[in-house]
């Protein structure tokens, strides 16, 4: 059983996001109400999350799998452990090329 204080991303619950085109899932507890939101984000074999901007700032953290990120047209490789800075507005998007998953978590925040 899980403790009560662990959220863990579990694919086989998670609801699409982005049109279906990914898996996500909560990345904060419900009670918690922190100054910022986030989502876990979910890839499985040669796919990619539709691509997509807001006026929030953003930031990816990469915990499994290979790919490659793509921000206002530019698309560079990621692994784990790397962390993405997306500014507000820009185009931006996942990709998971010949991997078996690539898992992420995304935290977003108003700008002040």
């Amino acid at each position: 059983m899980i403790s009560k204080y662990i959220l863990r991303f579990d694919k086989n619950k998670a609801p699409g996001g982005h049109n279906d085109t990914i898996l996500a899932g909560r990345c904060l507890p419900e009670n918690m109400k922190p100054p910022f939101d986030g989502s876990w984000g979910y890839l499985e074999g040669k796919s990619m999350m539709e691509a997509h901007s807001h006026p929030t700032e953003e930031i990816y953290t990469v915990f499994a799998g290979k790919g490659f990120c793509h921000v206002n047209g530019e698309r560079f490789p990621i692994i784990p452990g790397d962390i993405i800075e997306v500014p507000p507005d820009a185009m931006h998007t996942m990709e998971c090329e010949d991997c078996e998953t690539l898992l992420w978590a995304a935290f977003w925040w108003e700008r002040k």
